[in-house]
């Protein structure tokens, strides 16, 4: 399939991706109409363990008529493709022009111990509901044989389909994000390493591909907050695949997975840690944020820190649009 998005990426501008865990439905509506009224051109919901992303989405979609809305990520294991299809139409009639969705693997954790789902052969079952994902969004009658299987899928398909993005780190899921998908989603990856992979799919893809960055961002931290985004930058070191792709990038996490979880955050690099998280006051946050986008790569800013991130960061950071 070819990739047609260009002019949807044009419009992108300051992006906030809202952390929705120990929040209440409202506090994400409300969190999604003050950054409308902040001047942020669009706002980003996962889906964890915590509160339904399309659900939400559709209800900002209703209260912000001018943000652009997206996922990052949904997992692709954790609904069935023709669910995920459903989603994107439904979103995206609820929001036309406005919508992306991201898929992404997620964890065997969340997907087979919390959902009871299996998690076999990541990548061969996320390259068929791509597949299967972007067809039905385009209104034909889907049939794919395996990984997922399916037979004459059909979706009330919105008047143009949305674009649906992968979160992808290893090697081989950036592959399918460049073959199967309209966009890649990146998490903890250094801005270099970040830029070379946008360059590469848009060669792949052509103009129209996007590459978006997941960029935590805290202005002005107390040590509160530094802390907190320790445990948290530590935390996603002990997982497999983020800890082999900072690897490859080359940063030694040995002592740090080894340690005890209580232990982990004092053994964070701190030059790891101003490589992943953009420390600072607002104007410092702002050309930070800036540089990535002047890299070819979409930010869209992750508030981390204590207490209620995305409210003290709204409150700190005036985006304009």
């Amino acid at each position: 399939m070819t990739n047609s998005f260009e002019p949807f990426w044009d419009s992108f501008g300051y992006e906030l991706s809202i952390p929705a865990r120990r929040l209440r439905p409202a506090d994400v509506v409300d969190i999604a109409a003050s950054a409308d009224r902040a001047g942020w051109s669009g706002v980003w919901l996962s889906e964890v363990l915590s509160l339904d992303a399309a659900v939400l989405l559709g209800a900002v979609a209703q209260t912000s008529p001018a943000l652009r809305l997206g996922t990052s990520i949904v997992p692709v294991s954790t609904r069935s493709a023709a669910l995920l299809a459903m989603m994107g139409a439904t979103v995206e009639g609820l929001a036309p022009g406005r919508f992306a969705l991201g898929l992404g693997v997620s964890t065997p954790t969340i997907v087979e111990e919390r959902h009871d789902r299996a998690l076999a052969r990541p990548v061969a079952s996320t390259r068929g509901v791509l597949t299967v994902v972007r067809h039905a969004l385009r209104g034909d009658v889907v049939d794919h044989p395996a990984d997922p299987k399916v037979s004459r899928l059909r979706v009330d398909a919105p008047a143009a389909p949305p674009p649906v993005l992968l979160a992808a780190l290893g090697p081989r899921m950036v592959q399918v994000a460049y073959e199967h998908a309209d966009g890649l989603i990146l998490n903890l990856v250094p801005l270099t390493i970040a830029a070379d992979l946008a360059q590469e799919g848009r060669r792949v893809s052509g103009p129209g591909y996007a590459t978006l960055l997941s960029q935590r961002v805290c202005v002005s931290p107390t040590e509160e907050d530094l802390l907190s985004i320790r445990r948290e930058i530590a935390s996603y070191c002990r997982v497999g695949v983020y800890a082999a792709n900072l690897a490859r990038s080359g940063w030694d996490l040995e002592k740090l997975q080894a340690a005890p979880a209580d232990e982990a955050a004092g053994l964070l690099p701190e030059d790891l840690l101003h490589e992943l998280v953009i420390l600072g006051s607002a104007q410092e946050c702002r050309n930070r944020i800036d540089a990535i986008a002047a890299a070819g790569v979409r930010p869209v800013v992750v508030p981390v820190g204590a207490g209620d991130p995305a409210r003290k960061l709204l409150a700190g950071f005036h985006a304009g649009r």
